[in-house]
């Protein structure tokens, strides 16, 4: 069986493509990527993807913080296997694998913009649900159990939002400001973070100063005040936890003002004339507002001109178009069945290099979502291993990690803790988010990530060894470990925590982005399933930080060798080189000079433009065709 055969037993819509090479989604998909190419950069698009993505992470955090106040209002006495933490973060995590799975495959087969928006949706439920999660009276409810059942919905929101914020990002923004536009969107998570700990730290300052307790009276066993304590702290998790709502509610107002991606339905429904009609009004809809927006240096054809919008009353749009339109779209529905579209899959990933990338992203984010969770880089539980000196309470469930006291109190733990990791992850982070919008087009994403994986290694190895060598003592009043760790997080933010998320964007066919995206995220998490137990066997351990140090070097000497194989989005730039005309390269004065003109170019933009040239960024169509693309080709 040819090639050509074997998708058209597959895929309907694909083979409807291959026996009409003059069909619109084909023939005229290359006028969607011109109107968004030659479209500004909508400010719009930004803040649709951002808002939903600091919604997300703002509520994933906000869970890691509230864990020590909970094991100090309600003593888990073996409940969830006497660890609850570790137990709601594994719930966590499996239901984002099945969010993942799920909505990945649906925006491929429903499109995305029919699902983007109800995740958020289920965000704000999840997060009501956790906020009046209660024991009921005198202990007739388990706290924990609706925890459990809440928190594995607030999952479900957090795998789902991932996965639609890339595609739809990907598939919007145009060509070269697509790295640039995702590397930002993806910036929003460092900043949650940031937010989620301050709102934290402010609610437990107010709120305990306005019932006039103490710092020093929150979570000592022996205070005074310690039902009041205990309300206190309660009252803190919850606001702190409820006030992921809003920005939840501003993302869902901001989704209603993008409609369904144009790739979407030029590769896959096969409509292109209506993808175009679409991307043009958006442009069209912006223009007035972005059109003093300072990242275009030269003017652009407005998007809405004759030669880019298909619109019915368009001469090139005959009668006979029409027809080709509808006959497309009946073939779409009758045909668009789910068992087809499996095999479609199946065939892509056995015959096209997506099988290869699928298998390397997969393998790529494992590894790295392993060392990020084996180090509890998100958690304050990281702090707790970094500045030692602990004691127990609550019956030997909750560690303390301040060095104020012998005894600390919760308030005095959360303090010292918070402040330090804002310090210490949080600015690493922003710096890394913000180095990377500025180099991205400047390096290829292969190469970027190797250096930051082989980097993170070093890094490592290093830390591991300080850590090991100097013992709790010596680490609690080293502050050459707080430097390492926020160079580590710069290199996990500028590296592997937000490259990876781009490539897995970028590198498949649209027909199979959403799927293929979410099983590589899926493998990640999975990765973070899969290293707890080590996590466990390590806690309270002395050293442990150190010994977990070791292990990763090997995972991220994994993530180098891994990033070597990934294939290339980016090329050096033809700019210079497409503007010298034919004529030119006929005329040996004609092309001297303009090889002139060029070096002259280079030597005005400065040493640096010089050794880090700008990097031409390629098409979705150019990194990944489709299957009916490829064959034509």
């Amino acid at each position: 069986m040819s090639s050509e055969q074997a998708v058209s037993s597959f895929w309907g819509p694909l083979a409807r493509a291959q026996l009409n090479p003059e069909a619109p989604g084909v023939a005229r998909g290359t006028r969607i990527r011109r109107i968004i190419d030659n479209g500004r950069l909508v400010k719009r698009l930004f803040w649709v993807g951002a808002s939903g993505f600091f919604a997300r992470s703002y509520a994933f955090f906000s869970g890691n913080i509230i864990k020590l106040e909970l094991l100090y209002i309600y003593p888990p006495c073996g409940r969830l296997d006497g660890n609850p933490g570790m137990a709601l973060d594994e719930i966590g995590h499996v239901a984002a694998v099945v969010s993942m799975l799920v909505v990945g495959n649906l925006a491929d087969l429903w499109g995305r913009k029919r699902l983007y928006g109800y995740e958020l949706l289920l965000l704000i439920v999840a997060t009501l649900g956790v906020v009046q999660a209660s024991e009921g009276f005198r202990g007739t409810m388990d706290i924990y159990a609706w925890l459990a059942f809440w928190r594995f919905c607030l999952g479900l929101a957090i795998g789902a939002e991932q996965p639609l914020v890339a595609i739809i990002t990907a598939e919007w923004v145009r060509t070269k400001s697509r790295g640039r536009m995702m590397a930002a969107i993806f910036a929003v998570q460092p900043l949650a973070r940031l937010v989620a700990y301050g709102v934290a730290l402010a609610a437990l300052q107010r709120i305990s100063s306005a019932n006039g307790l103490s710092p020093d009276t929150i979570g000592r066993d022996d205070g005074p005040d310690g039902e009041l304590a205990k309300r206190v702290a309660d009252r803190v998790w919850r606001l702190a936890t409820g006030l992921g709502i809003i920005p939840a509610l501003v993302a869902i107002g901001f989704r209603f003002t993008i409609p369904e991606t144009p790739l979407y339905y030029a590769d896959i429904l096969l409509d292109a004339v209506k993808g175009a009609n679409k991307s043009a009004r958006l442009y069209m809809t912006a223009s007035a507002t972005d059109s003093h927006d300072s990242h275009d240096n030269h003017n652009h054809d407005p998007p809405s001109s004759d030669r880019d919008t298909l619109d019915p009353s368009h001469p090139a749009h005959t009668a006979e178009d029409d027809g080709d339109v509808a006959s497309v779209a009946s073939v779409a529905s009758e045909t668009f069945r789910r068992r087809k579209w499996y095999a479609g899959a199946v065939h892509c990933l056995r015959s096209t290099e997506a099988g290869r990338n699928l298998a390397l992203l997969s393998a790529l984010w494992m590894a790295s979502d392993m060392a990020w969770y084996c180090l509890s880089m998100e958690s304050l539980a990281s702090a707790s291993t970094l500045w030692p000196d602990r004691s127990k309470t609550c019956s030997g469930d909750m560690e303390f990690a301040s060095e104020s006291t012998a005894n600390p109190s919760l308030y005095r733990e959360l303090e010292h803790s918070a402040t330090r990791f804002m310090l210490v992850v949080s600015i690493g982070s922003l710096l890394g988010s913000a180095a990377l919008i500025a180099v991205i087009n400047r390096f290829h994403r292969r190469v970027l990530l190797m250096a930051t994986c082989g980097a993170l290694a070093v890094l490592f190895a290093v830390t591991g060894s300080v850590l090991l060598g100097t013992g709790e003592e010596g680490v609690a009043a080293n502050t050459a470990v707080d430097v390492l760790f926020g160079v580590m997080h710069f290199l996990f933010t500028l590296g592997p925590r937000t490259l990876i998320l781009i490539l897995a964007a970028e590198l498949f066919p649209t027909v199979y982005r959403g799927t293929f995206y979410s099983i590589a995220g899926a493998a990640g998490r999975i990765g973070a399933i899969a290293i707890r137990p080590v996590i466990g066997r390590t806690t309270g351990m002395d050293n442990a930080m150190g010994i977990r140090l070791v292990l990763v070097v090997l995972l991220m000497v994994a993530c180098v060798a891994i990033s070597y194989f990934l294939p290339e989005v980016q090329r050096e730039s033809r700019h210079d080189d497409t503007e010298t005309g034919s004529e030119d390269e006929g005329s040996g004065s004609g092309h001297v000079a303009e090889k002139g003109i060029r070096a002259a170019r280079r030597r005005a933009r400065g040493w640096v433009a010089s050794l880090f040239p700008k990097l031409e960024t390629m098409t979705l169509e150019e990194i990944a065709p489709n299957l009916h693309e490829r064959s034509k080709a």
